[in-house]
């Protein structure tokens, strides 16, 4: 049996990082300079994460570079929380992806999904919003 050697993959950070910032994915990719695909190919598993992927990241937010490369902790003991709503969302969305997290707390699966019944209806209707397919004009080039 091979030892997981993160407790989340580079994909699953990166999500948890562009949710964390209140980005769809189109933003994300936007704001650091990759493509929306990579984004999301990266996120899924599809993709492997690559150093020009890395430093695009963490050029961009380098208080969370060393979190995003190997789970290290953040940089800067100031970073702004003013997006405590969008971290709960991400603990959310792990726990919920993951819910072996909850194995440690006091608090069943089904206590817990109605604990945070109106952040998971949130959850479903952005992904939902980005699979719909992109108007005509929209994500040209982004293959």
């Amino acid at each position: 049996m091979v030892k997981k050697r993160f407790l989340f993959t580079a994909g699953e950070r990166l999500r948890g990082l562009r949710e964390l910032m209140g980005l769809s994915r189109r933003e994300f990719a936007e704001v650091v300079g990759m493509k929306t695909k990579s984004v999301e190919n990266i996120e899924l598993g599809l993709q492997r994460m690559h150093d020009e992927d890395f430093q695009k990241v963490c050029s961009v937010y380098p208080d969370f570079s060393r979190w995003i490369t190997y789970e290290g902790p953040l940089d800067s003991t100031s970073v702004a929380w003013k997006i405590a709503d969008s971290a709960q969302r991400a603990a959310v969305y792990l726990v919920q992806r993951y819910p072996t997290l909850l194995e440690n707390s006091e608090m069943d699966l089904e206590e817990w999904r109605a604990r945070h019944r109106e952040v998971l209806e949130r959850l479903r209707e952005e992904e939902e919003r980005e699979e719909e397919p992109a108007p005509p004009g929209e994500g040209e080039g982004e293959a």
